[in-house]
């Protein structure tokens, strides 16, 4: 079983999961939210991503109110803000909360997401901006001048176990992925891999990515022995349906690296990846989407030697 029809078939099934799964919505005038995930032990609950806005993160707080346990550790696959601004508002609820996540957040404190601080306070002040798109920015701004709730109290910079009573979750680090550092997390038990945005549908965001680290990462996740994985953004998919998903990343890459025309790239990444992007309700989107990361970070030196941290030759 592969493609859509492992994805179908894996969703039908995330009642009987052995945990529960709080999808990221992607809506048209709101910056998104991650998928979450809430994994519960015999007398506590752990967080996987807490995701952007109140509401989804308020979906967390429900679950382990309606088991009565407190979250006590709070897993961040990385540090974008769709997936991390929830912390705050959890160790609020939950003030025992250990957070593990990589380090490569205390970098983006300082580049990445402190690029844009001007601009979205300007936009505060702009008459013409949406007060959708102030609500996002205002989160934000609160979010990176909360950084005790980003950084990580116990630091991810290995493969490290976590224990949910008599449950041992595998954290591993991949390093300049997604990001600078990606945790990805292994449950042996349920045969399950929350992957965070080292698989994203209907195609893999590049804004702070580095090619080659990512397809290093995707190839030791493949040779795990899983049954299901649970992407950063997208409904689960069973191991075969991850397996074209890192065959058709693989080809877009290798063709972004090479001298190819854009748009042969992204065909790549339409034909092998035909499954995904027709989990999405505008294929449009998915075109540009891929040909802006062809030409505006895959190919460029700067940003290479930036998310791949290795330096441009003059």
């Amino acid at each position: 079983m592969s493609g859509v029809a492992g994805v179908v078939a894996l969703a039908v099934g995330l009642a009987q999961a052995p945990y529960t799964f709080i999808e990221g919505q992607v809506p048209a005038n709101q910056q998104p939210d991650g998928n979450s995930i809430v994994i519960e032990g015999a007398r506590e609950m752990l967080v996987i991503d807490t995701g952007r806005h109140p509401e989804h993160t308020e979906k967390i707080i429900a679950v382990a109110r309606a088991r009565d346990k407190p979250i006590t550790a709070i897993i961040n696959t990385h540090w974008h803000l769709d997936h991390a601004t929830g912390n705050a508002r959890i160790r609020a609820a939950y003030p025992g909360a250990k957070l593990y996540a990589s380090t490569a957040v205390e970098g983006a404190l300082q580049g990445f997401l402190a690029r844009g601080v001007e601009q979205a306070k300007a936009s505060l002040d702009d008459p013409a901006v949406p007060e959708t798109r102030k609500t996002d920015t205002r989160l934000y701004l609160n979010a990176i001048n909360d950084p005790v709730n980003l950084i990580p109290d116990q630091p991810v910079r290995g493969t490290m176990t976590i224990r949910l009573g008599e449950r041992e979750l595998q954290l591993h680090l991949a390093r300049h992925a997604a990001t600078e550092g990606d945790v990805w997390v292994h449950d042996p038990a349920s045969k399950t891999v929350f992957a965070g945005d080292l698989v994203v549908v209907p195609l893999p965001f590049f804004d702070t990515g580095c090619a080659e680290g990512w397809r290093q990462a995707l190839a030791e996740i493949d040779q795990l022995d899983f049954q299901t994985l649970v992407p950063g953004h997208g409904l689960p998919m069973d191991h075969a349906t991850f397996s074209s998903y890192r065959h058709a990343f693989d080809a877009f890459t290798a063709c972004a690296d090479g001298d190819q025309p854009t748009a042969s790239c992204v065909a790549i990444w339409r034909q092998q990846g035909a499954a995904f992007v027709a989990m999405h309700p505008n294929p449009k989107y998915t075109e540009a989407a891929l040909g802006y990361y062809v030409d505006q970070v895959l190919r460029v030196p700067a940003k290479r030697a930036e998310y791949c941290g290795k330096r441009v030759a003059p």
